[in-house]
């Protein structure tokens, strides 16, 4: 059953097409399962900064009943689920995680696009491209600390950050983070969006050691066009290249979805 828990809408500022529109595209690619999954709101304090790559707090209850409303309207042809994609900021989890239980969300994923709080000056934007062990290891943490709340279904784009230093290095330190997931029971994503885009995830080396270590894997469109979901090219030179490397993408019915909880 081919499934998809990584869809966002036009709320996040940055992607294209209405709801419906991606509902309906999904159905034409033989989704039955379809996860929406925006960038969440986030509750930094009061400070200059403001992030303009999430939705909106205003907007969040208008995103939840317009999806429960498709939900019920395409009960037939497809399961619609609703969700957010989110980092994990220590400074301003407690604020957020308490905002979800009042919206009845269905699950959230881990995004880390950022190290730090985002707004601080420790933050640091995970694509761009560094060579300090530091950075890594302080990803690495962030990440397992989220993770260990017990709140996210998934990660997404586990490999997001961008290291260029020494090889082996990352393959110790990322081989130890695989092992944590796999502890955690934590699936990781293949993220079709990074690979139709050429950036920098998915990682080669990173995915030889998820076969290596055997973690669960789930396959991500990340749509942020209602015509992404209809890229089967894509989709099938991904499953091809994890199929390269043994791992076979698990079934829906693997994934425990988590209601996040305070």
């Amino acid at each position: 059953m081919r499934y998809n828990l990584h869809t966002h809408t036009c709320r996040c500022h940055h992607a294209t097409g209405e709801d419906r529109e991606y509902v309906e595209a999904a159905i034409q690619a033989g989704i039955k399962i379809l996860g929406f999954a925006d960038h969440c709101p986030q509750f930094f304090p009061d400070t200059d900064y403001y992030s303009h790559f999430r939705m909106r707090p205003e907007a969040a209850e208008e995103y939840v009943a317009n999806l429960r409303k498709l939900q019920k309207e395409y009960e037939k042809d497809i399961r619609i689920f609703v969700g957010f994609e989110t980092e994990y900021y220590p400074k301003t989890y407690p604020k957020m995680i308490d905002f979800f239980s009042q919206l009845g969300l269905d699950y959230i994923i881990m995004g880390q696009h950022f190290i730090g709080n985002e707004y601080d000056d420790l933050t640091m934007y995970s694509s761009v491209e560094r060579e300090s062990k530091g950075l890594l290891k302080r990803y690495i943490f962030q990440v397992l600390e989220g993770l260990e709340t017990g709140v996210f279904t998934y990660i997404a784009h586990p490999d997001i950050f961008n290291y260029k230093g020494d090889g082996e290095f990352y393959r110790e330190q990322m081989g130890g983070f695989l092992r944590e997931l796999k502890r955690l029971d934590i699936p990781v994503e293949y993220n079709l969006l990074g690979m139709k885009n050429g950036r920098n995830y998915p990682n080669p080396l990173f995915w030889e050691l998820v076969a290596e270590t055997g973690n669960r894997t789930v396959i991500g469109y990340d749509a942020h066009q209602p015509e992404a979901l209809l890229d089967e090219g894509n989709y099938q030179r991904c499953l091809d290249r994890l199929r390269a490397l043994g791992i076979t993408p698990i079934d829906y019915d693997e994934i425990v979805l988590k209601q996040p909880k305070p």
